[in-house]
Parts: C-alpha cells; sequence; structure tokens
C-alpha cells in the first residue's frame, strides 16, 4: 500500500503507542513472593516455655530453641516436624506455616513458639541470560522487583543500551522492546513475576537506502530517534544527476491497525495483523523537507530513491555511444590501413 507523507500523516504516527509491556503482560503490577514454594529450602526454629518440654535443651527456654534440620519442601508441598508431622508449606507464608506447627505441638509442648525462615527461595526467581555479566537465576525480594533490578542483579549489560533488546516471557507470551525504552520511560520498567525469563538480545538497529543515493548501503544507527533528514545524510544523501526527488520511498511492515488509521476505508492485502507499506515523500515540494526533519526512520527500514527520467535518458544514450565507438574506432582503423597499402 502506497501512503503520501503528509503533516497529518506524521500526526497520526506520533499518536501511535507502541506495544506496551504492561499491555501484553497485565496490568504490571506486582506479586506476592512471601508464599514458599516446591523446591525452596526451609528450616524450622521451636521454642518451648519450660526447660523439660519435648525441644527444650534443659539449659532454659533464654538459651535458645531446636533448630530442624534444614529441609526441601517435597513435590507435594509439604515439610516434615517430629511431633507435627507433615505439615503444608507450598503456596502459603512462612506465617501461616508456624500458626500450623504451633497448633499441631500445643498437646505436646509447653507453650511452643515456633520461626518458619525461607533460606534457600528457589521458587521465587527469575532467569537472567544473554548480554548480562553474569547469567543465573535472581532471587526476588519481598520489596518487589522490576525488570531493570534483575538485570542489575544480573551485573548488568554487557553492551552499550543502544544495541540491546529485552526479551520477556511469562509462560507462552513473550515480547522484546529495546533496553532504551524500559530505561527512558518508567512504565515498561514493569515488575517481574516468578519464572519469568528476561534475556538481553544484542539487536542492533539498522537500514537500508538503495537507488539513486550517493551510497548504497546498510547503516547501523545507535540514536534512540533517527529520522529521515539525518538517515540520508549517513549515505551522502541524494545523487543530483540521477536522483528523481518526487519518488522517495520508505518500506516498512506496519501493524494492520496503525495503517487503519493513516489510510481508513481502504482494503489492502496483508499477512494476518501486519502490512506492507510505501511511504512516498516528495522533496519537489519545500514541504517535503519539513516533513523529513519529522519522518522517524525504524529498524530495518528500506529507503528507496527512484532515478529521475532524464537519468533513464542518459543511460541509454551512454549505452549507445559505448555501442558506436567500437564501429567508428573500426572505420578509423580500416581507412588507416587502406592509406598505407595504397603507398
Amino acid at each position: 500500500m502506497l501512503i503520501p507523507v503528509t503533516a497529518t500523516t506524521l500526526s497520526l504516527m506520533t499518536q501511535i503507542d507502541p506495544e506496551r509491556l504492561s499491555t501484553t503482560f497485565g496490568s504490571g503490577q506486582k506479586q506476592s513472593v512471601s508464599l514458599i514454594g516446591v523446591g525452596d529450602i526451609v528450616m524450622v526454629s521451636i521454642w518451648e516455655a519450660s526447660d523439660n518440654g519435648l525441644f527444650s535443651a534443659g539449659t532454659g527456654a533464654k538459651s535458645g530453641g531446636t533448630q530442624i534440620p534444614e529441609q526441601p519442601v517435597g513435590e507435594d508441598g509439604m515439610i516434615s516436624v517430629p511431633y507435627a508431622g507433615q505439615v503444608r508449606a507450598a503456596g502459603r507464608t512462612p506465617q501461616q506455616v508456624k500458626t500450623d506447627i504451633e497448633k499441631a505441638l500445643t498437646r505436646m509442648a509447653v507453650e511452643p513458639q515456633v520461626l518458619v525462615h525461607v533460606v534457600k527461595n528457589v521458587s521465587n526467581t527469575v532467569t537472567v541470560t544473554g548480554e548480562v555479566a553474569q547469567s543465573g537465576l535472581i532471587s526476588l525480594s519481598p520489596r518487589a522487583t522490576r525488570i531493570l533490578d534483575v538485570i542489575a542483579l544480573a551485573g548488568g549489560p554487557r553492551s552499550e543500551s543502544q544495541a540491546l533488546a529485552v526479551q520477556i516471557t511469562r509462560g507462552t507470551r513473550s515480547q522484546t522492546v529495546p533496553l532504551e525504552r524500559l530505561i527512558s520511560d518508567p512504565r515498561e520498567n514493569i515488575y517481574v513475576q516468578p519464572n519469568d525469563i528476561v534475556a538481553l538480545i544484542r539487536q542492533p538497529r539498522s537500514f537500508t537506502v538503495f537507488g539513486a543515493a550517493t551510497a548504497n548501503s546498510s547503516i547501523q544507527f545507535d540514536e534512540p530517534e533517527l529520522y529521515l533528514n539525518q538517515a540520508l545524510a549517513k549515505v551522502g544523501g541524494l545523487s543530483d544527476e540521477r536522483a528523481d526527488a518526487k519518488g522517495v520511498f520508505i518500506y516498512r511492515t506496519e501493524p494492520a491497525s496503525v495503517v487503519a488509521r493513516m489510510a481508513p476505508g481502504r482494503t489492502y492485502p496483508g499477512a494476518g495483523n501486519l502490512v506492507n507499506v510505501i511511504y512516498q515523500i516528495d522533496l519537489k515540494d519545500p514541504n517535503g523537507f519539513f516533513l523529513m526533519k519529522s519522518f522517524r526512520v525504524q529498524n530495518r527500514d528500506l529507503v528507496y530513491i527512484a532515478n529521475s527520467s532524464l537519468a533513464e535518458i542518459r543511460k541509454f544514450s551512454t549505452l549507445v555511444s559505448m555501442t558506436a565507438a567500437p564501429v567508428a574506432q573500426a572505420a578509423t582503423i580500416g581507412n588507416t590501413v587502406t592509406t598505407f597499402a595504397g603507398k
């Protein structure tokens, strides 16, 4: 679909928000990580008010209680406590487990006081991998943790932020956003949740220019926002002899919802929710230069500069002259040979 770039088109493009992590993954609110999970390592300490209790060491309650050896929460979600039996721990807070143990020991121990402590948090973790200093599992803290927090806990990125993207995977959903967007837009720095996968991917941005430009090339760029005038300057601009200033085209794949706003009522072929779009800027119109200064270049854009009709005539003239030159040269040689033979 061909869409001429106008002030209205640019205004609509700037009003369209990119896909947000908070939209993909819900409200982005923090999730409690205080719940004990399967595989967590738990330690239970028990105190009694009597020196002669089940868990007393005979040296007085103030000297400390009895510590049950550290144990992992089983696949059935249970832990084992002497005289209390199997106690459900998975899916519950340490305070809830403490209360259950105290109730189970009430008839056997003297005013039991219990402390449940998670020694190693395995279930409430996030996997951080990719272009970070140290990949691994990051335990989530009760104060809640955001994406940039877990990246920092993994040692931070190994490359410049301009060349990196962050991929968040939660269950069957996944989305990739530039790292710079997380840094510049606090709304994108959402809370992570247990079992999330955060991957830093090296994804340098680039655009390609071909056609009647001074140089045809694929150019990488680090600028957070690159405009078309800056992009063309990187390749030396349009070729004065060949370019048709009316034909500056930008090839891009856009979401169908975006195209519908810029070209309402038009039908267009597309692959699912994506539509192939060609934007055109006319630089023979003075306003075209102002439009070019406001047109943002995106990653993997293709910029094509059309050849002028005069350039095609010049190509044909050059081809004719190159074809005719050998014939004229042969005739000259033939005349010279004849002259020498006559002598």
